[in-house]
């Protein structure tokens, strides 16, 4: 039994979705979906999709004439492989590759610096902002219960409630992040210090 890796399964995902794709359908909808959370190279869809047809996962047909466009459709074996993966466990931990953290985790702490710290939070929040747009834009874009995905504009081959789910994920991370960053634009990197004691919130009575 060959080795399979997330690449697999996106490859996989994609086509049970789809019912059949070209490579370039599939990169597209990559870039408008998952893409957002997944790094994909289209390179790596012709690869994959390759191997994936020499072991049986994925059946690959080519036209006979004019562009002889490439079309793959999952097979009954694929669809066994990607229903064992999804419902296998799924304890890993999130990976976190995140260049603005890591820019600021080296930053020196003082007056010195508090410049170059906020210069490079203002960026950062303004980089969050524009994906936290970018989110909202496809949640306005979003069918509604009653409209099927495929008349939504800009959106790719599903968005049901599981899809809508990792759209949620999405908002609430960009909007963790505007939040975070906007607080060290505003008061420093000792601003968001956990160690420090939690404001006292003064009532009225």
């Amino acid at each position: 039994m060959p080795t399979f890796s997330a690449s697999t399964y996106v490859v996989l995902g994609l086509l049970e979705q789809s019912g059949s794709a070209t490579p370039y359908a599939l990169d597209r909808e990559i870039q408008q979906s998952i893409g957002h959370f997944w790094a994909f190279p289209r390179s790596q869809i012709y690869a994959e999709a390759a191997r994936l047809a020499r072991h049986g996962l994925v059946l690959e047909e080519r036209e006979s004439a004019g562009r002889r466009r490439r079309t793959l459709s999952i097979t009954p074996a694929g669809q066994d492989v990607l229903a064992k993966w999804l419902t296998g466990p799924a304890d890993q931990t999130t990976e976190i590759r995140d260049e603005g953290l890591l820019r600021i985790f080296f930053q020196q702490d003082g007056p010195s610096s508090e410049a170059q710290v906020r210069q490079l939070a203002e960026q950062q929040l303004e980089a969050h902002r524009r994906q936290l747009a970018e989110y909202e834009r496809i949640l306005a874009s979003a069918p509604t219960a009653d409209m099927p995905a495929q008349d939504a504009p800009g959106l790719g081959f599903k968005f049901e409630p599981p899809q809508a789910a990792a759209l949620a994920f999405g908002l609430r991370f960009e909007q963790l992040a505007v939040d975070f960053w906007s607080e060290i634009a505003e008061r420093g990197a000792s601003a968001v210090d956990p160690r420090a004691p939690a404001p006292i919130r003064k009532f009225r009575t």
